[in-house]
């Protein structure tokens, strides 16, 4: 069964949104590899990920662990997936975006909470 994992979101001034997710909610810094701001409540993970130009502020995507990506491959295509089911580069995650777009990473194991 597929969990959801992880949330990704888009800001101008992630350590305003660390504050505010810290200090509302309790959640933990925790590292991680790649250049986003990592925080946890020790199951749902936040990926704060810094504006460019080529992306808005808000949810830019969410990530479930699943147990086979290649079996999930020719379903996502069945149900009308807006893209195939992709390797990353650099990326620990592969992705797919649903019927409307959505990006939607999947992996087969979860990140660290702690």
């Amino acid at each position: 069964m597929a969990r959801i994992r992880h949330l990704a979101i888009v800001s101008e001034n992630r350590e305003r949104l660390v504050e505010f997710y810290t200090k509302a909610f309790g959640m933990k810094r925790i590292e991680s590899t790649g250049p986003a701001i990592y925080l946890t409540d020790g199951y749902i993970n936040l990926a704060l990920i810094q504006k460019r130009p080529h992306n808005k502020e808000g949810l830019y995507h969410f990530g479930f662990v699943v147990d086979d990506i290649e079996a999930l491959k020719p379903l996502c295509k069945e149900l009308g997936a807006a893209s195939d089911v992709e390797n990353r580069p650099f990326q620990a995650e592969t992705r797919v975006h649903d019927p409307d777009g959505n990006g939607v990473d999947v992996s087969l194991r979860g990140w660290p909470v702690e």
